[in-house]
This record gives structure tokens, sequence and C-alpha cells, in this order.
């Protein structure tokens, strides 16, 4: 999914660029986080949200810093009480931002970013409709198709990836979804060809996982799969792809009580939301787990 509108790489989801415009506080927030200093970053953002509650441009890159410091915690650190306290104040972020804008569609992306990280692809397909419904331009809709390779339903993600071209997506967005496509299809040789395409016109593309930036640009399509099979964000979802060129897979690794905790931010999250779209019949957002995909 992408950013500047929002390039998720959820999994991949998107090659994420940035929620907000560059700029002031926000922007030199954002360069600290990309340069890997994400508590400079976090600390700059939690003063500007005190001078300017009401900034959902402020609100939401202060729930994408914490969401990184979140997953810092557990898959770098393996610290649950640190990724759990700062998982529920980044979707407490997030919310705000809907709370306070609920046509805006950056907090339903980046929502659905947490939940595809959280394992639950089905919440994070709502997630992304949700942001569809309020901004229905290609990336939207190549950001689903990205969505649906990782539930292994590849007959959509071609036609929502061709939907996203027609609609204007960029190029890349599309190519880096035929890549996946053809890597879990078990045709490595386009793979490899649409990853150096994609290397040579967009590499950006390549360099961030579920909005986590990579050591260094991958060279090599196999060196792209080492790091997705050991992210959390995106190995187990592509489980067979990644045995398929016999590389190991991380699975997240948390515990029942973890999982119960996450289970209550979840249930907060629906409430708050519910309460904001019950009082905007206008907009067609679905706050309630589906229960099939689209």
């Amino acid at each position: 999914m992408a950013r500047a509108s929002p390039a998720l790489i959820a999994g991949l989801l998107l090659a994420a660029a940035t929620a907000c415009a560059p700029g002031g506080t926000v922007g030199r927030a954002q360069a600290q986080a990309e340069a890997g200093d994400l508590e400079g970053a976090r600390a700059e953002l939690e003063r500007e949200r005190d001078r300017r509650p009401d900034s959902v441009d402020v609100r939401i890159a202060l729930g994408e810093a914490y969401y990184r410091i979140a997953r810092d915690a557990l898959d770098r650190d393996h610290d649950e009480a640190r990724y759990l306290a700062f998982l529920e104040r980044s979707v407490a972020e997030f919310v705000r931002a809907v709370e306070l804008d609920p046509q805006n569609h950056y907090p339903h992306f980046f929502l659905a970013v947490i939940d595809t990280y959280r394992g639950e692809p089905r919440q994070a397909l709502r997630g992304l409709n949700n942001a569809r419904r309020l901004q229905p331009d290609g990336l939207a809709y190549t950001n689903i198709a990205e969505l649906f390779v990782y539930l292994g339903e590849l007959h959509k993600a071609r036609r929502w990836n061709d939907l996203g071209l027609r609609r204007g997506a960029p190029y890349g967005a599309a190519l880096f979804n035929d890549m996946l496509i053809s890597w879990r299809e078990g045709d490595l040789d386009e793979a490899r060809r649409r990853f150096a395409e994609l290397r040579q016109s967009d590499p950006e593309l390549l360099r961030t996982i579920n909005m986590a930036r990579l050591p260094e640009a991958p060279r090599r399509f196999e060196d792209f799969a080492g790091y997705c099979c050991l992210s959390p964000a995106c190995g187990p979802y592509l489980k067979d792809a990644c045995g398929a060129l016999a590389l190991e897979v991380r699975e997240r690794e948390i515990s029942d009580e973890a999982v119960l905790k996450e289970l209550r931010i979840e249930m907060e999250k629906q409430r708050r939301l519910r309460e904001v779209y019950r009082q905007r019949k206008d907009l067609e957002i679905e706050v309630e787990p589906q229960t099939g995909g689209e």
C-alpha cells in the first residue's frame, strides 16, 4: 500500500510513503523516524500533539511512530509489555484521528496495517475497504490486491490489481503485486524479472515491509524474499513460497495473555469507531469484522 497516498506493504502491504505532507514538525519527525530515531520522532510528535491536540496529521504521524516502536519491541526485543503499551497508544491515535475527521482515509489504512501484522487479514481487508470507500483512488485498489495475495486468493488479487491500474495507481505498485503473485504461484523466473524491473524503475517500493524499513535495499529477488520470510508481517502469509526457496519463516511470537490484551484493544477500537460512524450515516464504513472477503 502506498504513502504520499499510503503504500502499505503490509506484509508488505504497500510501499508506504508518509501519510502527512512533509514539512514542519511532522516532516522533521518523520525524517527522524526514517533515519531510525523512533524515540526522537516520538518525543517531537508528542510535544506537537500537546500544542495541537486537534491536528489529524500529528495524530496519524504519532500513531505510525508508536506502531513502529511497538513492532521493534516485539520483533527485536521480545518485550511484550512494551509492545502492548505502544500498540494501544498507536491504535488510540488513529482512532482519535477518525474522531477528528471521519472522512480521512489514512487512519483506516494504518489500522489495516496493524491488523495485517497481528495476523488478522480479514479485519485488515475491512480497513482497506473503508479506506477505499473514503478515497477510491488506484492505490486503494492495489493495496487490496496485495492483501488478497496474502490471503491466497490470487484471482481476486489480479482483478483488484487491474482495477487499480485502470484507476491511476502507479505502475510500480501493480508491478510489486505481480511479483508477489508470481512468487506465490511458484514462477520464480517471472518473480525475478518483476523484481529486476521494479528495482530499476521504483526501488523504494522494495525498501519497506509493513512500514518497517529494511536495513539495506535488496539487490536480488532472493534478498527481498529473505527479508519478507523473516518478517512476522509477511512470511507467515507466504509460507509455501518461502519454503520453495528454502527460506525460514518467522512467526509472530506472543503469549495467550498478550493475545487477550490485543483483543481488548480491538474491542475498544470498534466501540469508538461505532460511535463515530453511528452519527455519520452518509459514510459507508464497516466497523464489525467481516465474515467473508470482497
